[in-house]
């Protein structure tokens, strides 16, 4: 493998080190434990978490009063790995407090700590990071708050590179947030995910690609049928898979932006994708109410893998 931040360590380190005293992952409430028995499988969650607008008090629906329910569907959701988006730092925080069986690692979007993070966090039991870092969607990605496009605001993505249960396969997870909107913004999705790609291309060798397994979440903000899929899914080096498509659950109402309505749409904005030595044996999205109230204005979606 390719040096990703200039020091990253080789495939082969990884693989020579397993993870120890590995706990089971913590059932949800109807979704099983998360594929959790067994080394090399876990479950990994997507959760745009919302923004805390002042929009959202005429419907009660500021974060103050999402939180706790929040918290309690990652915990709930038996996920050993979750990516959020729209994190603002205060809401990080506010998760870590409550989340404390959770590691949780990615840079605001403007640098430091201003914007969102599109975190990514961890079961620290179940999940040993190797190496971690970010970079942004624009022409100069390892620049810190960069925005070369006009975009509205900077986009970025986290990644980690991680070991699961034993496994001997290294795990990249890549964690973003693409604009909305059509127009100038659907070419904005589309050159962000040439960024992913190839990054994601530019770091793994040819030799190491039937070695390293790729996941990459986020809110797309587009149907899968749209360029950034295509962008990432026909890679020459590692296409990557759409989770939905290889699981095929049995969801009439795939669509996952509920508004906080509950509403039942066809269109999936929210992805896993995956790549490399894994295999998707369940996906599907978390569609109930926790304590009476939507947790977001997504529903969270999962995936169940098992790294080869």
């Amino acid at each position: 493998m390719k040096n990703l931040q200039r020091t990253w360590p080789l495939v082969a380190m990884l693989v020579a080190v397993g993870l120890t005293n590995v706990s089971e992952a913590q059932a949800g409430p109807r979704n099983g434990n998360g594929g959790g028995a067994g080394k090399g499988k876990g479950r990994i969650l997507s959760f745009n978490i919302r923004f805390d607008f002042e929009s959202d008090a005429a419907e009660n629906n500021r974060w103050a009063q999402r939180v706790d329910v929040v918290a309690k569907t990652i915990s709930g959701s038996g996920a050993l790995i979750a990516c959020l988006q729209e994190d603002k730092e205060e809401q990080v925080q506010d998760l870590r407090e409550k989340l404390p069986a959770f590691e949780f690692f990615g840079k605001g979007r403007n640098g430091g700590n201003s914007g969102e993070h599109c975190a990514i966090a961890w079961k620290k039991e179940d999940v040993r990071v190797k190496e971690s870092g970010n970079f942004w969607l624009s022409d100069t990605p390892q620049v810190e708050g960069s925005n070369t496009w006009g975009d509205r605001y900077p986009r970025k993505a986290t990644w980690i590179l991680c070991e699961v249960k034993k496994s001997k396969s290294p795990l990249l997870v890549i964690n973003t947030h693409l604009p909305e909107g059509g127009g100038r913004n659907a070419d904005l999705r589309a050159r962000g995910t040439r960024v992913i790609r190839e990054f994601i291309d530019a770091h793994i060798d040819e030799k190491d690609k039937d070695k390293v397994a790729v996941i990459v979440t986020g809110d797309f903000n587009c149907t899968p049928d749209e360029e950034p899929r295509t962008a990432l899914a026909q890679s020459q080096k590692l296409p990557l898979r759409d989770a939905f498509l290889e699981a095929r659950p049995s969801d009439g109402n795939p669509g996952t932006f509920n508004g906080f309505r509950g509403m039942k749409t066809q269109d999936r904005i929210d992805w896993i994708l995956v790549g490399g030595p894994v295999r998707v044996a369940k996906y599907d999205k978390i569609d109930e109410q926790v304590d009476g109230r939507w947790p977001s204005d997504h529903y969270p979606i999962f995936a169940d893998f098992e790294l080869r």
